[in-house]
């Protein structure tokens, strides 16, 4: 649970290609109205991954990452100028909104390079004894609001959920949900109704959140 206050600092993140009709971006939206709902006054970051995405990480990139700070040559330290703004942007967050659509049975690419510019050794995870990795930001919740055009969920077809579960268990997140649409291909009829069965999730989730307790303003 994640009580929210006028310091609580929120995350949103769009990935999808779509800047007009986009459904992640109309259910990301939702989650974060909702929130705001709760607590007027909390602190909003926006990243719009859709409209300017990091590119994949080059040679430089990927060797700064595993040199350790006080060995970094200056060209690293100025390669990962991005990589540290998008991690510090992720590490500074109490709540990270996430909306992605389902592209080819798995996370846009735009997506996946923030991935691997956020997922830094010594940074959101470490090494501990006998070589074992953990996590660094367990304290976070996150809400990830999937458009599809097909359904997939609970099937084999589906790599976007079990991939953004593992990537966010591996920095420490274990608490994780879920809003979908899927069949937006299906005919308009079907569209609609799963859209307006995904925004009705979204509320439903925040009026339990909203009456748990009484006084507060607790997230579940």
């Amino acid at each position: 649970m994640c009580d929210l206050t006028p310091f609580t600092t929120v995350l949103h993140i769009d990935c999808s290609a779509r800047t007009a009709d986009s459904v992640s971006r109309r259910l990301s939206q939702a989650v974060v109205d909702q929130l705001f709902t709760l607590e007027p006054g909390l602190q909003l970051l926006r990243r719009d991954l859709g409209i300017e995405a990091p590119p994949p990480v080059n040679d430089t990139e990927a060797e700064a990452f595993f040199t350790p700070p006080p060995h970094r040559t200056a060209g690293q330290v100025t390669a990962l100028a991005d990589s540290d703004t998008l991690t510090e942007e992720l590490l500074s967050a109490d709540i990270l909104v996430l909306g992605t659509p389902m592209y080819n049975f798995n996370v846009p690419a735009s997506l996946k390079a923030w991935i691997d510019y956020v997922v830094r050794p010594g940074k959101t995870f470490r090494r501990v004894a006998n070589g074992n990795l953990e996590g660094l930001c367990g304290d976070k919740k996150v809400y990830v609001c999937t458009a599809s055009s097909g359904k997939s969920i609970g099937t084999g077809m589906d790599h976007l959920r079990p991939y953004l579960d593992v990537i966010f268990g591996f920095i420490g997140i274990g608490n994780v949900v879920y809003f979908d649409a899927e069949g937006l291909a299906w005919g308009e009829q079907e569209r609609e109704r799963s859209i307006n069965a995904a925004v009705e999730s979204i509320h439903q989730h925040f009026d339990v959140s909203r009456h748990s307790d009484a006084g507060q303003n607790p997230v579940e």
